[in-house]
């Protein structure tokens, strides 16, 4: 009895030993850990909310991602969805709608009830040390008629924020549209822009003929080969759709640069922050 104690211990401690990585990339061989939206899918917290960034950024992550939209009086937003109805006691797109009309807005979905929608500027503001961290901003422009003015304003407006707190170096910016990264390169070339992509291969030629920063992709749609591939071409990627722990694992194997994910607390136990 006593032995096959003994052996059941040394398989348990065997099965739980951590696996260690060798990381190969362009981040000093080192992963910028950022949490999707702040603590992910299924935690506490909505998506985007002030409460579940600032919860991410205090578990130790090295930064979060967040969803940018702005409103019709040019206030930049953290929400998702294209319409207010989809989540909140409110509807109508942010675009259309001033800060005014949406800064009582609060979700209602369950288990969100309650939870209010910030803006860029307020979160930011509460980050105590905030240039310590990382931001992803991903641009929800959602089409308007006006759109090439639109977008404009928006980068600008977005700009203005991130000059605001020094964050020119903390920041990456992401989007699917090929024309507001052209835009967004044409006035802030300085800027490290990642086109957003579920092609590897349209990203990358993209991406190189534009000198951009990087790609951003779900895990889903990349491998290994290609990370590599991208990184030899000095793009870095930036995955996400991690939702799992076993994701987080085939994740860190892929090399990437930036890993957004859902799992937030897995992820940092198993690179050891």
């Amino acid at each position: 009895m006593k032995y096959l104690y003994l052996f059941i211990c040394i398989l348990f401690l065997t099965t739980c030993k951590k696996e260690k990585y060798s990381i190969q990339n362009l981040n000093g061989n080192s992963i910028t850990v950022m949490g999707h939206g702040g603590m992910g899918f299924e935690s506490l917290y909505p998506l985007n909310s002030a409460e579940g960034i600032l919860n991410c950024l205090n578990l130790g992550a090295d930064g979060s991602e967040m969803d940018i939209q702005m409103t019709k009086d040019s206030v930049m937003v953290l929400f998702h969805d294209q319409d207010l109805s989809e989540t909140t006691n409110l509807k109508g797109n942010i675009h259309s709608l001033n800060w005014s009309e949406i800064k009582d807005a609060y979700y209602t979905i369950s288990p969100y009830q309650g939870f209010t929608i910030s803006t860029l500027d307020d979160l930011l503001a509460s980050v105590k040390n905030v240039h310590d961290y990382s931001f992803s901003f991903d641009c929800k422009l959602y089409k308007r008629e006006d759109q090439e003015l639109f977008e404009e304003t928006f980068i600008r407006t977005l700009q203005k924020v991130i000059e605001k707190y020094n964050l020119e170096n903390n920041v990456y910016i992401e989007s699917q549209s090929q024309e507001f990264i052209n835009r967004y390169k044409s006035y802030y070339p300085d800027m490290r822009l990642f086109i957003y992509t579920e092609n590897f291969a349209k990203g990358l030629d993209f991406a190189k003929s534009k000198s951009l920063y990087g790609i951003f992709i779900s895990t889903k749609y990349v491998t290994k080969e290609e990370i590599k591939l991208a990184h030899d071409n000095n793009l870095r990627v930036a995955i996400w759709g991690i939702t799992s722990e076993k994701g987080n694992i085939e994740s860190i194997k892929k090399n990437p640069d930036i890993i957004q994910t859902d799992k937030l607390r897995h992820l940092l136990k198993e690179l050891d922050r």
